[in-house]
């Protein structure tokens, strides 16, 4: 039961995140250019290497380690913490370094986008996941957003509001942190520093924490790379289809933070066989969504876009029918990855299913970007993806092979194509305004797919739903 409470507190706080910047997206790319936004994107993409030394790998350690150590909650907090704390300080001493170093980066956003460095420095959500207590995360969390989303929309009004517009993100961003330390004071106790306590945590921590490198290096290296090899514009338009796309991976990645807890709980108690069936039920839930948002996107990719930005991000229909494949990869390796490699400590086998595709992307973007721009980019981003999903499925096969999914992912692929092709002929027969087309098509989409995943039955609801409870 409390698996399914959490999923829904996790998924309704992902909706969220879904739904904002489908409100916010089309207002904001008709105030700024691509160049606005693209500045935006690339001085954001460096704060994200600091904003990583910040949190230096946490979030999973510190939601396993809280999960399998209930009992002592306090002392494994304050000693994951302070490492948090030291790295934090130290990403903040190197990134001024860096503003007065070099003349690039002496420009307001880069300055205001700092301030992100002290908001993650103070991110304790990995207390509460590790608690399996979503629900204080979700409701901070939303209110939060929804006052910083009213805030765009009525002080961000003309491209002069570039500054006040990141600041804003930032700011409302450090208030959604800081609210976590209210409710934690319960389970934590009086604010310290444990230094020796931290010291036992140090080796596994950094174990994550490479691996959290070298993601960054495919995730987010690409935009800085393509700044400086195309040009902000290139920046602004991939990364407005990268974040469409990334709207979309919400609804696939909300279950892993809730089943990495669990999962980690199961294994202290030597239960394999009920992380098995979580296991089935992630890659059934995951399949599910995975295949007919993959099809469903390729049909009304053109006219979402049309209406969805502005003239100036028109080109990012042809960047988002390439990342869309993403999805799958990214789906699995949600899975692969974070429930099963790191709950079975194989730390080792996760960095190098990180650190070897780090390497190919960043050789690839040289490659690539260049001549392509931000096509390039999209092309490196998907074949980065799948280097990580072959690599984590071979480090897991011996621990797949007792997980019960080639079936029921046969059979949702095959709904899937039977849908696309569907809808691709009603596109010849009714074609509206784009907003209608998408409308129509996604409602039409829906309900064959569902039909389709009755017919060929896919799923037990009666089942699932027996499973979730129980755990």
């Amino acid at each position: 039961m409390k698996v399914l409470r959490n999923y829904a507190y996790n998924l309704s706080y992902q909706l969220l995140v879904i739904i904002l910047p489908i409100i916010t997206t089309p207002y904001v790319t008709r105030v700024f250019s691509s160049n606005d936004l693209g500045t935006y994107g690339y001085f954001n993409s460096i704060v994200t290497y600091f904003i990583l030394l910040a949190t230096l790998g946490v979030a999973n350690y510190g939601t396993k380690e809280i999960s399998s150590h209930r009992n002592d909650i306090r002392k494994n907090f304050w000693g994951i913490y302070t490492l948090q704390f030291g790295a934090t300080c130290l990403s903040i001493l190197l990134y001024i370094i860096l503003c007065f170093a070099f003349s690039f980066m002496q420009n307001p956003v880069a300055y205001i986008l700092g301030l992100s460095l002290l908001s993650k420095g103070m991110d304790i959500s990995w207390l509460f996941q590790g608690l399996e207590d979503f629900r204080k995360i979700t409701v901070r969390n939303i209110t939060v957003k929804l006052v910083g989303v009213v805030s765009i929309f009525l002080f961000v009004k003309s491209p002069g509001d570039l500054y006040l517009y990141v600041s804003l993100l930032t700011v409302f961003e450090l208030l959604g942190q800081l609210s976590m330390w209210f409710p934690a004071r319960e389970f934590i106790g009086k604010p310290h520093l444990d230094l020796c306590y931290a010291k036992q945590h140090l080796k596994p921590v950094i174990l994550l924490f490479l691996p959290q490198i070298a993601i960054s290096l495919y995730v987010t290296l690409d935009r800085t790379m393509l700044g400086a090899l195309a040009s902000t514009t290139d920046v602004g338009i991939y990364d407005q289809a990268l974040k469409l796309v990334n709207i979309l991976l919400t609804l696939v990645t909300s279950l892993g933070s809730v089943m990495l807890p669990r999962v980690s709980n199961l294994l202290s108690k030597g239960n394999n066989e009920a992380v098995n069936r979580m296991h089935q039920i992630s890659f059934l839930i995951y399949n599910l969504v995975i295949f007919p948002t993959i099809a469903g996107m390729l049909i009304i990719n053109n006219d979402f876009v049309k209406f969805f930005l502005g003239n100036d991000f028109q080109e990012a229909r042809y960047a988002i029918a390439i990342m869309i494949f993403r999805m799958f990869f990214i789906g699995w390796t949600n899975i692969m990855g974070i429930q099963i490699l790191i709950p079975h400590n194989k730390n080792k086998e996760f960095l190098t299913s990180t650190t070897v595709p780090a390497i190919v992307s960043v050789g690839l973007n040289l490659l690539l970007l260049p001549k392509f721009g931000y096509i390039g980019a999209a092309i490196v981003s998907v074949l980065t993806e799948v280097f990580v999903w072959g690599i984590q499925l071979y480090f897991t096969r011996k621990y797949l092979k007792d997980v019960p999914i080639y079936k029921s992912t046969v059979k949702i692929f095959l709904a899937s194509i039977l849908m696309y092709f569907a809808l691709s002929f009603l596109k010849t027969l009714l074609t509206f305004i784009p907003i209608i087309n998408v409308v129509v098509y996604t409602i039409f989409g829906a309900i064959l797919y569902s039909l389709l995943i009755l017919l060929f039955k896919v799923v037990s609801l009666k089942e699932i739903k027996e499973q979730l409870l129980n755990n």
